[in-house]
């Protein structure tokens, strides 16, 4: 666990946090402008892990589907199905990294 000496500690480790992940949802935003600028096309996010609420939010106002908490197996499957890479990060992610899909659309 984390142990802070005091509340600004705290908060600062919080923003230092927070900007590590902005910066990551404004790389996912900035390709998705790239290959999909001009364009009817879609984007879909798919990760493993969690993703937070506020990160969910800015992606969908791009235009972004975000998928959390992918089983393993599912990832290698839909990286098959669609010709994509599953990325360990995303400092190299690139377009020749992602896959296609004809249609994608939210079951409940």
């Amino acid at each position: 666990g984390f142990f802070y000496k005091t509340a600004e500690e705290r908060e600062k480790f919080g923003r230092a946090e927070r900007e590590f992940i902005d910066l990551r949802v404004q790389k996912i935003i900035a390709l998705k402008h790239q290959v999909c600028d001009g364009t009817d096309k879609s984007f879909v996010v798919i990760n493993q892990k969690g993703i937070d609420p506020m990160s969910l939010d800015a992606l969908a106002k791009e235009g972004i589907m975000a998928l959390r908490r992918a089983k393993r197996r599912n990832m290698e499957r839909l990286a098959l199905a669609c010709g994509g890479q599953a990325m360990n990060s995303l400092d190299d992610m690139d377009e020749s990294h992602l896959g296609y899909a004809g249609l994608v659309y939210e079951h409940v």
